[in-house]
């Protein structure tokens, strides 16, 4: 069976694009199955600069094909994003197609290949974005779409119901994904399933980033991801500056990650840039805890990197995915304010047989049931199944 990916960028980067690539080098591991990625030169999803080189090459079993972008992020999307911010409802189609074209990345070369791919499927991830909004119509017989969705107005536009309306198929992260994705749009008559992601982890290591960041001398919490307010980082600050003025603590807090703001930096709470993956692996696995205080996530690939490092996980009780996850794991806690944080963190901090348990549990579900054996199963008998 041929199975195309359409993704915006490629490689370490992005959340559902990170794990729909991870997918796509298991799946073409597997006898008879000829797997080809198509993304975009871009990186950032800020710009969608051409950074890499346009070209095809293997990357292992996996055909990898990049393509330049004729046109990213422009100065007309901020603008286009308030107006769909405010009333997602109320924007007509043309406008709607404006706003997906000015957020980018557009890329004429990308779209020539998906409408000349000989490919039996064509999963396209997320749904946000050009390419899955613009290319999964011109070849919507054959569609499939991993929405990687989380509650935001872009959500409810008549563009993406639309899109996964006609689709042949959807694969969902999460059964909460399946839920929202389900009470929003009339699409439950469709195929589907709920598949999870699986983690690439690396076996290199960073052993001197400790001394580098100077962080020898006390633990540390850590954070993984985009710092904005979006994925909570800022309400997360607020939370542990409060929680030193009135408990105290030894524990730093570490992010790791592209700030979007201005971060003040104390010696409590330090920023990693620009890190790579030995080193993210690195600081993963001599945290005590991971916290994740995104309140809208599809399925949180970190939740289940922390894990694999052997660490316990706090995140927000307001986002269903990961709270459904640490519950069926029984691999750390939720909180949902300020004093459910603070007792959270104090226990977390304190006990360290608690985070033993933890994280042990959560190794062990993040392996039974989403270790790529029983994912790239999952999704070829769904293929098979399809077609």
């Amino acid at each position: 069976m041929k199975i195309d990916f359409v993704v915006p960028r490629y490689g370490p980067v992005g959340g559902a694009e990170n794990a729909v690539s991870a997918l796509a080098k298991q799946v073409a591991k597997r006898s008879g199955w000829e797997v080809h990625l198509h993304a975009t030169c871009a990186k950032s999803s800020n710009t969608w600069a051409n950074e890499e080189e346009p070209g095809s090459r293997k990357v292992g079993a996996l055909w990898v094909h990049q393509h330049l972008v004729d046109s990213g992020r422009t100065t007309e999307w901020p603008e286009l994003d308030r107006r769909v911010q405010e009333g997602p409802s109320s924007i007509d189609a043309a406008t709607q197609d404006l706003f997906f074209h000015h957020q980018g990345p557009v890329s004429n070369a990308m779209a020539h290949a998906v409408s000349t791919s000989s490919a039996d499927l064509i999963i396209f991830a997320p749904y946000l974005f050009w390419p899955t909004i613009a290319l999964a119509p011109t070849v919507i017989e054959k569609a499939v779409i991993v929405p990687a969705a989380h509650d935001e107005p872009f959500l409810r536009l008549s563009r993406v119901r639309e899109v996964l309306q006609d689709s042949r198929a959807l694969i969902y992260g999460s059964r909460a994904e399946q839920r929202l994705l389900q009470t929003t749009h009339p699409i439950a008559h469709l195929p589907s399933t709920v598949l999870g992601w699986g983690i690439e982890e690396t076996e290199g290591s960073n052993s001197e980033i400790r001394t580098e960041l100077r962080l020898d001398d006390r633990p540390y919490a850590i954070c993984v991801g985009r710092i904005e307010h979006a994925k909570g980082t800022l309400a997360l600050l607020d939370f542990w500056r409060t929680m030193r003025e009135r408990v105290g603590g030894n524990h730093r807090l570490l992010l790791l990650g592209e700030p979007s703001v201005s971060i003040e930096q104390d010696d409590d709470i330090v920023v990693v840039r620009g890190a790579d993956d030995d080193t993210k692996w690195s600081l993963l696995r001599d945290a005590d805890f991971l916290i994740n205080p995104s309140a809208m996530e599809s399925f949180s690939l970190v939740l289940f990197e922390a894990w694999a490092a052997g660490i316990p996980v706090l995140v927000n009780g307001y986002c269903n995915t990961t709270r459904e996850h640490v519950a069926e794991a029984k691999g750390g806690l939720w909180y949902r304010d300020y004093g459910e944080f603070e007792v959270a963190v104090e226990r977390l901090t304190t006990d360290h047989e608690l985070r033993r348990r933890f994280a042990a549990n959560g190794q062990t579900f993040a392996s039974e049931v989403y270790g790529w054996t029983n994912i790239v199963d999952r999704f070829t008998a769904f293929c098979e199944q399809l077609s």
